[in-house]
């Protein structure tokens, strides 16, 4: 199967809700529903650029249970109200990040940017931009938003709030290690090693094969990592048993 076959029919079964993406649980539908789009916005942002080198099922479940207890946690306005320690005994807590550390540091550089470049608003990020590199441009601002928690950021804010940008089509999805895993089952890829070079090879075999598909990485992408994380293939078979169901 070619790859731009192989992105026709993981997007067309996710579309339609079958086998394996019956229950879509991306980081988009684990918004907390009530929100307003300003909270909804800050909630994106500091969850994602915790979702590196840990489970995100832990993540994403400890976050909404942060959210439920404290409404107030992901905004700047409170985070700024933290000393390092506190903040520390809050992630360790709720959010479990690999590398504490390192995520209290995020938190606190990135709270400082936001509020003094984007008046405590990441939909701003997307303001008075003309295409989508420039917001990319802006997210290595941030710490941690390189290409892979910054795509990530950016598929997720559009895939929420409709940003519409012409040259989407060439930024290259973020990849992972299930985005890695299967290219190498399908034998797309020589190996399943997390290499930066077998890494950059990945994100062009997707975005090409989405490309050539007419499909969006925006809507591949989510199925590529539910495929992944949920079906947990071991080999080219086990693939093709999840996408027949």
């Amino acid at each position: 199967m070619k790859p731009s076959e192989f992105v026709k029919v993981v997007v067309n079964q996710y579309t339609e809700g079958r086998g394996i993406f019956q229950k879509k649980i991306n980081a988009e539908e684990l918004i907390p529903v009530e929100l307003d789009d300003l909270h909804k916005a800050l909630y994106i942002f500091y969850v994602l650029q915790l979702d590196y080198a840990m489970k995100s099922q832990i993540l994403y479940n400890g976050a909404n249970r942060l959210y439920r207890e404290n409404k107030e946690f992901f905004t700047p306005k409170f985070l700024t109200t933290l000393t390092d320690g506190v903040l520390t005994n809050y992630l360790k807590e709720y959010l479990r990040p690999r590398y504490i550390n390192e995520a209290v540091k995020r938190y606190c550089v990135n709270t400082d940017i936001l509020l003094t470049k984007y008046e405590s608003d990441p939909r701003k990020i997307f303001e008075n931009v003309s295409c989508c590199q420039d917001v990319l441009k802006r997210l290595k601002d941030f710490r941690g938003f390189g290409p892979k928690i910054g795509n990530f950021f950016v598929r997720t804010m559009i895939n929420t709030f409709g940003y519409n940008f012409s040259d989407i089509g060439t930024m290259l999805p973020p990849v992972d290690v299930h985005d890695v895993r299967i290219a190498y089952l399908l034998g797309y890829t020589d190996t399943n090693q997390m290499s930066q070079e077998n890494i950059d090879f990945v994100k062009k075999l997707w975005n090409k094969a989405c490309l050539s598909s007419g499909k969006s990485w925006l809507i591949f992408d989510k199925a590529l990592w539910l495929l992944g994380s949920e079906g947990r293939p071991k080999t080219k078979e086990d693939l093709i048993k999840l996408l027949s169901q």
